[in-house]
């Protein structure tokens, strides 16, 4: 109770430019140009370990760290602001409605795995609120649901439920699946990237915490007032190009009709070390308009393509 898997929610040419964008992240983060606790890679000693964590918005504590603070939120940590090109992806799930407006993320924390990397059984924190959701990229895994879990190797865990997350798709996590069961993610057979989407509890936001402008207005932007028959939109692209965002169910004639801003400018914006929602100048890297997710179906003529499962 409580899941739902969404999936073609990123067309295959998105994932490709947000894949991009994350390995400039990682390649970044291990060249010391992220904020101290932004990037973290342990070191690999044996199966099930070694997974790259890159965390947006908060510090967000696993167990107890060296200084004694406890799991959850730390307020007096810093880290770097959500990079545009993830501010504007969480904007789409809101306006997509795979997440509602009262839980308009405002962190991420994005996993990079290689082979034989998991994420062992947990609850997320309360820190942040439900639902809570998370993309996947790169390569298809299962994530295991169960309110009891055992370790039966290193890496490999018998649960109650196994649900497949297609590259390109969203699961949300509220009720049961975020509250009761426990899930994890067993280890990977090939290279994966997930991101992760949440809202901070208001009372455990860091000291000093700047929220994404975009965001911020977010929720109001989306809640308007109940339709009446007179001034309901003829159909469902038309509401969501009423929203602000190019409709995902648009005809190829609409499609062709959207202008393209492609996701690429995104990755190469982080590659010139633009990780910022905003330019020093005050200015935006690039452009975060309703274009930058053309309709799914939309083939921009630019983008690497992720490596094959």
């Amino acid at each position: 109770q409580g899941l739902e898997l969404h999936a073609n929610v990123f067309s295959p040419d998105e994932q490709a430019r947000i894949v991009a964008c994350v390995l400039d992240l990682q390649d970044q983060g291990r060249r010391g140009r992220l904020r101290e606790r932004t990037y973290s890679e342990p070191r690999k000693w044996m199966r099930g370990k070694g997974r790259a964590t890159i965390q947006f918005g908060c510090c967000y504590n696993y167990a107890a760290d060296r200084d004694g603070n406890p799991p959850g939120i730390v307020r007096d940590e810093s880290v770097d602001p959500l990079p545009p090109l993830l501010a504007a992806m969480a904007r789409r799930l809101v306006l997509w409605r795979v997440l509602p407006p009262s839980c308009v993320p405002d962190s991420c924390i994005v996993n990079v795995y290689d082979v034989d990397d998991c994420i062992p059984p947990h609850v997320d924190h309360h820190d942040f609120l439900r639902p809570f959701c998370t993309a996947s990229f790169l390569a298809e895994a299962p994530i295991l649901f169960g309110r009891d879990m055992r370790v039966v190797a290193p890496g490999e865990f018998s649960a109650a439920a196994s649900i497949p997350l297609p590259v390109g798709s969203v699961l949300v996590l509220a009720g049961n699946g975020a509250d009761v069961a426990k899930h994890c993610v067993p280890a990977v057979p090939a290279k994966r990237i997930s991101i992760t989407f949440r809202k901070m509890d208001a009372s455990k936001v860091p000291f000093g915490f700047r929220p994404d402008p975009l965001l911020q207005s977010l929720a109001a932007a989306v809640v308007r007032p109940a339709m009446t028959a007179a001034s309901a939109p003829p159909n469902r692209a038309a509401w969501e190009q009423g929203q602000g965002e190019p409709a995902k169910h648009a005809t190829p004639q609409q499609q062709q009709q959207q202008p393209a801003a492609p996701l690429y400018q995104a990755a190469a914006a982080v590659r010139a070390g633009q990780t910022q929602s905003q330019s020093p100048g005050g200015g935006v890297p690039f452009s975060l308009s309703t274009d930058e997710f053309p309709a799914l179906g939309a083939s921009p003529a630019s983008g690497r393509r992720p490596g094959r499962r």
